[in-house]
């Protein structure tokens, strides 16, 4: 298997002066109208490569929305990228970007300086921002085994955040000596194969109780409320991504611990393949299920354990034990009773157990057959992050 690079983001809060703010506002109106603009060509010309749209709209780019030459190829690779991401979800209108988005930086467009300070490039000349640093950040930015690379630089609530990438190798994983099976869900949000489930009652309580609060505040609609919901915003979306990254870390951790390879549903378009009832419309569109499989998947990555997204057709219906498939084996969400052999489990650990048999039997298969002749209809191996 090869090596792989692991990228991560630090995110950090700047300080900025007056005329500096002044120039970056300037400058993400221009980038991100020259970005609107080569997304538009790129969209008409049907153009999704980097190479080709440099060629279209470069020189454009330069003379019309005054950008730098660097700035003009960050504001061609954000479109081309949004473009691709379009086309390939079969999008019907072309990707728009606002004035106030984000500015694409790369490492001749910014640079970090002594003293947690940083160098930006604008439309009049470079100004320098103040990195605010916590711990966390300081600890994470100057890790110097990991290798700086580009930056977004974000406005959010009238503050200025700059995201900056970091990739390094990641380290070869070892040959796996079993599967830990990974069965996701709403009511337990991950339960593995040895039958320890981590619950999702305190996620779908915070959730109802931050709902109701919206409610009544948007039913009050006074200008101490409107200030509330400002306030609250994003708070759920936090709460929810950590509990994800908690749940993540235990499950790489004690995959990593006991030398095994972790096995997930491939859930890619769940929502468009199921349909539920209308109470359960909420709690189903807010399961921030792509959110855990991307922290598995990128924590694996950086621990060297191999990760192997499976088919999760009939995973729930199974039994682990003999193999019968049947919808009755399941009389209610959390039991699982075999109608053939009578084996009973917690439904979900069931699940789990059959994700990680079909990951070995996919995984025994795919080493057969190198040559790809007679292919498996299931996902591939995947050993790094999505």
């Amino acid at each position: 298997m090869t090596q792989t690079l692991s990228t991560r983001t630090v995110c950090c809060k700047l300080s900025l002066d007056a005329d500096a703010v002044t120039a970056i506002r300037a400058t993400a109106e221009a980038f991100n109208a020259a970005a609107t603009y080569c997304a538009s060509v790129a969209w008409e010309e049907h153009i999704i490569n980097k190479n080709k749209l440099h060629h279209v709209v470069y020189g454009s780019t330069r003379v019309n929305y005054g950008l730098g030459a660097q700035l003009a190829c960050c504001a061609r690779d954000k479109a081309a990228e949004a473009v691709r991401a379009a086309r390939a979800k079969d999008h019907a209108t072309c990707p728009t970007f606002k004035p106030d988005s984000a500015i694409r930086y790369d490492a001749r467009t910014y640079r970090l300086m002594s003293l947690d300070r940083v160098s930006l490039n604008t439309l009049t000349g470079r100004v320098v921002g103040h990195m605010v640093l916590g711990a966390f950040q300081r600890r994470y930015l100057y890790d110097t085994s990991w290798k700086v690379g580009g930056a977004e630089l974000v406005q959010r609530d009238g503050q200025f955040y700059l995201h900056m990438t970091q990739t390094k190798a990641s380290p070869k994983p070892d040959e796996p000596t079993g599967f830990l099976g990974v069965d996701l869900g709403i009511v337990n949000l991950a339960a593995d194969s040895e039958g320890e489930t981590y619950s999702g009652a305190d996620v779908q309580r915070v959730r109802e109780r931050r709902f109701q609060h919206r409610q009544r505040l948007q039913t009050a609609n006074t200008r101490r409320a409107r200030w509330r919901l400002r306030k609250n915003a994003r708070k759920e979306s936090r709460f929810q991504r950590d509990v994800n990254h908690c749940i993540s870390k235990a499950l790489v951790q004690k995959a990593r611990t006991a030398r095994k390879a972790l096995a997930v549903e491939d859930l890619t378009k769940i929502r468009e393949r199921v349909t539920v009832r209308r109470a359960q419309r909420r709690a189903r569109h807010s399961w921030a299920f792509r959110q855990l499989r991307s922290f598995l998947a990128y924590k694996a990555a950086q621990a060297g354990v191999v990760l192997v997204a499976v088919d999760p057709r009939n995973t729930s219906r199974t039994c682990a034990v003999c193999g019968y498939c049947e919808k009755a084996n399941r009389p209610d969400r959390s039991h699982f009773r075999c109608l053939s052999c009578g084996h009973t489990a917690a439904a979900d650990t069931n699940a789990a157990v059959n994700i990680a048999s079909r990951a070995a039997s996919q995984t025994a298969y795919c080493a057969a057959s190198p040559s790809g002749e007679g292919a498996s209809t299931s996902p591939p191996v995947l050993a790094v992050g999505i």
